[in-house]
């Protein structure tokens, strides 16, 4: 049996039309399936909790994007029982990029149709006080965050969408953001035992895969399956310099600047010196002076090409 859990708005309609072709398949090869239409926030969170105390061992199908993912994980109880299969519909589709799932949905459905390999991966955890969430990709603190968060809220984002163009969306907002935003002094304590501090900085990100923001491979050696975080700080930079190294991050070429620090750890906690926008996997987490990273102990069970 495979639970589809589907969010038909994302990227703008297409997840309902990717769906709809999918289903066919479906029917056509007599599978044994249920199918969860998202209509409202929060539904794919109680989805997952639901899925996981009633129907495990089971396999789950995530149609949407990565905001979709980590709705479904943040309602998780335990990973225990859970197979997850993954058709993108989204606009950033990191969560594939760095699974290296097939980007044709067709091709992805007959992967999960047919699983012949498995991977358990980390899954990250974010918390500031006593809020706590899970994220998939990457968590961060600072310019990344407040890009995500203009461009989740921007009615162009839907635009671009419809021309198959979403991913401009996070490099108009950087370009913007970039000259808006005033670096801050941020304190890193790395695995409860290095203390780095660092005057100007304009985030820090950890990436528990390569990708972010549509594409942006900001640690070009994360893996979602070595059991550490990468962690990059980017610092003391003119913003002139920033926006000159900015595209060389498409190609993971970015790494060898000056003021671009990349650190492997298994917790960070940050200490900002303002309040700041914080994110997980491109969803908002909130504006946070204090926040850590760390990964869970229990590993998520993905079919993979």
């Amino acid at each position: 049996m495979y639970y589809f859990v589907v969010n038909p708005a994302s990227r703008s309609g297409k997840g309902l039309k990717i769906w709809e072709k999918a289903e066919e398949i479906l029917k056509e090869k007599k599978i044994e399936y249920e199918s969860y239409i998202l209509t409202a926030p929060g539904e794919a969170r109680e989805m997952a909790e639901f899925l996981s105390l009633n129907k495990t061992p089971c396999t789950v199908v995530i149609v949407g994007g990565d905001g979709t993912i980590n709705e479904f994980l943040s309602g998780l109880p335990t990973f225990e029982g859970i197979t997850l299969g993954y058709l993108p519909t989204g606009s950033g589709n990191d969560f594939a990029r760095g699974m290296h799932l097939p980007a044709k949905p067709k091709d992805a459905l007959d992967l999960i149709l047919d699983p012949e390999k498995f991977r358990h991966i980390n899954i990250g955890i974010t918390s500031s006080g006593d809020e706590k969430k899970y994220f998939a990709i990457s968590s961060g603190i600072g310019f990344d965050a407040a890009i995500c968060y203009e461009s989740n809220a921007s009615a162009l984002k839907s635009i671009l969408n419809k021309i198959h163009a979403g991913k401009l969306i996070y490099l108009i907002n950087a370009l913007r953001m970039l000259f808006a935003l005033k670096p801050c002094s941020m304190r890193v304590l790395l695995d409860d035992s290095q203390l780095l501090t660092f005057q100007k900085v304009y985030f820090v990100t950890a990436m528990n895969m390569k990708y972010e923001g549509g594409g942006f491979m900001l640690c070009p050696k994360a893996s979602p399956v070595d059991n550490y975080l990468d962690l990059i700080v980017v610092d003391n930079m003119p913003k002139a310099k920033v926006l000159a190294v900015l595209p060389t991050a498409l190609f993971g070429k970015h790494t060898n600047f000056k003021g671009v620090h990349i650190y492997r750890c298994r917790r960070a906690v940050i200490q900002s010196e303002n309040k700041a926008c914080v994110h997980m996997d491109g969803e908002h987490f909130g504006f946070c002076k204090k926040v850590s990273f760390d990964l869970a102990k229990e590993k998520l069970k993905f079919i993979v090409d």
